[in-house]
């Protein structure tokens, strides 16, 4: 059996099923938005979103609409200085963009270029309005901590690290000391005294022939003859 289109976006669960589900999804996302922000119309020009005020500075083939703007608000826009949005495909699109005198900020991001992103980012020939923000809010920066209390910090720093450090060297210092004394040569204040060998060498003893013996004695390098007899 051969499938139609229709009848295989059916079976796919695709098509008309799909755009039904976003259209729903996108209908709760709206409630929700409805009961965050509240919009008013003060007079033909000014209007307020959570009491916070806008001024209609431009408004092209009548593209302003309060409760569409209203569900697609978001407090992230209360930043900028202006607000531009254009219609596409029956969607509304918000951009932020600052003043032209705002100091670190890209060119592209200031309202003097809004015709360059009309002309690249919307649709030809799309209705779109201008809004002016009468009261920006900054976002809060994370707090830096002051200089003395950077500098009382270091000083902190440093006064324990120079503790430590002679601590270090007094431990090494001692140490050394320990290792000299325990490799230092032995040595004695007292001069030991020569040796000398002090011996009485014997006598020596002659056999005569006849009569007598003759005996040398050698005392203090003299020698001394005796005869004995028998």
């Amino acid at each position: 059996m051969t499938l139609l289109p229709n009848d295989y976006k059916d079976k796919k669960g695709g098509g008309d099923v799909n755009r039904d589900h976003i259209d729903e999804l996108a209908e709760q996302q709206a409630e929700r938005r409805r009961s965050l922000y509240h919009g008013l119309r003060t007079d033909k020009d000014h209007f307020e979103v959570n009491k916070h005020p806008f001024e209609i500075i431009y408004d092209y083939h009548e593209a302003f609409d309060l409760d569409k703007f209203t569900e697609r608000f978001s407090s992230i826009l209360s930043k900028y200085d202006y607000i531009v949005g254009d219609w596409g495909f029956e969607q509304l699109r918000l951009k932020g963009f600052f003043r032209d005198d705002m100091k670190d900020v890209q060119r592209s991001q200031t309202i003097g270029t809004v015709q360059d992103y009309l002309y690249e980012y919307c649709n030809f020939g799309c209705a779109y309005f201008i809004v002016k923000n009468e009261r920006v809010i900054k976002p809060k920066r994370p707090s830096r901590p002051r200089k003395d209390e950077h500098r009382g910090n270091k000083k902190t720093t440093n006064g324990t690290g120079t503790q430590q450090s002679r601590s270090r060297s007094s431990r090494s210092s001692s140490r050394s000391k320990q290792q000299r004394r325990k490799t230092k040569p032995f040595t004695t204040k007292q001069k030991a005294a020569p040796f000398k060998e002090e011996r009485q060498k014997p006598a020596k003893v002659s056999a005569g022939s006849s009569q007598s013996a003759h005996t040398t004695k050698q005392t203090s390098g003299k020698r001394h003859f005796t005869i004995r007899q028998k």
